[in-house]
């Protein structure tokens, strides 16, 4: 009996393509994983951005006091909005008192040129994928807004 032509080649790569996957299948989950935890980063730092953003822009234009001083419970008023707003987007965790700070220029916030809300967040990367559960990075997320008194 005849053998068909090349029939020597293709004997010789029986297995190539298991191997070739065997190598590259580790190195294409960890692109994978390395993709979802940044987009999960990102998406945390956006919403605690767009949260900053809200809570500075609503005391840009909140009324002085008597003392022409921001009020306190505006202040208290803000860091809950960005806590509310981290929450409805899903970013677990946040405590709005210890978590979020209210500063203004001047300090004492007696009739306030700029006000600025920041956040600082601990953030672990390899949260949601177990490949990365082995070897978890932490790290702080720090989005803040400053913004022109308005009134």
């Amino acid at each position: 009996m005849k053998r068909p032509p090349n029939s020597h080649a293709v004997s010789g790569q029986k297995g190539v393509a298991a191997i070739e996957m065997a190598i590259m299948l580790p190195l294409l989950i960890l692109i994978f994983t390395g993709l979802v935890e940044y987009g999960r980063l990102m998406w945390h730092y956006d919403a605690l951005a767009k949260a900053t953003r809200d809570a500075a822009r609503f005391l840009a234009e909140e009324p002085l006091d008597s003392n022409n001083k921001i009020p306190v419970s505006s202040i208290s008023d803000a860091r809950n909005m960005v806590g509310n707003a981290a929450t409805a987007a899903g970013v677990e965790g946040l405590v709005a008192a210890d978590d979020v700070d209210v500063t203004c220029v001047p300090a004492d916030c007696v009739t306030p040129h700029t006000v600025t809300v920041s956040v600082s967040y601990p953030f672990t990367i390899g949260g949601w994928v177990p490949v990365f559960s082995m070897a978890n990075i932490n790290t702080t997320l720090s989005p803040h807004t400053t913004m022109r008194y308005m009134r």
